[in-house]
């Protein structure tokens, strides 16, 4: 009976983290101090960012530059989703319609297309204010991550790379 009674409160523990209190000036934690700059970025993202910048050695006011030019790409990159989402509607309708219009398939490419081109230009802007940014050591460094197994297969904080 115990054991019960200690799995149930466990399980009740369990489900009040998870939930947790929600106040708009908290973070999810329900705690000023797990709340991040930017809610918007998944720990993963967040995780990451802290890895690169350690490994480049980046000071507070190149940190600011570099997360805004990524919320940036993050921000382009869920913009064309949206588009890719409308896409997948309109292919659908015009699958059902008794006769293919290739006009509206026309439409939905040329918006790929707009979408494409901006989320080029996005990233354009980022690498020219990182470049910017970061001087020749942490360029060199950060392109050699890139070219570098570690950069394409970045497994986390609590994992080790060999």
């Amino acid at each position: 009976m115990f054991g019960f009674l200690l799995g149930t409160a466990c399980l009740v523990g369990l489900i009040w983290v998870v939930k947790g209190p929600r106040h708009p000036a908290c973070g999810r934690w329900g705690s000023p101090h797990f709340r991040d700059h930017d809610e918007r970025r998944s720990f993963g993202a967040r995780a990451f960012s802290r890895w690169l910048f350690e490994r480049l050695d980046t000071t507070p006011g190149q940190e600011r530059v570099l997360r805004a030019a990524l919320d940036d790409l993050m921000d382009g990159l869920h913009a064309a989703r949206r588009d890719l989402e409308d896409s997948r509607k309109d292919l659908a309708r015009a699958l059902r319609a008794e006769a293919f219009d290739a006009e509206a398939m026309g439409e939905v490419f040329a918006r790929h297309d707009a979408a494409l081109a901006a989320l080029r230009r996005t990233a354009m802007d980022g690498l020219g204010r990182t470049h910017e940014v970061l001087d020749d050591k942490q360029r060199q460094r950060l392109a050699d991550l890139i070219e570098s197994e570690r950069g394409r297969r970045w497994h986390g904080p609590y994992r080790t790379h060999s």
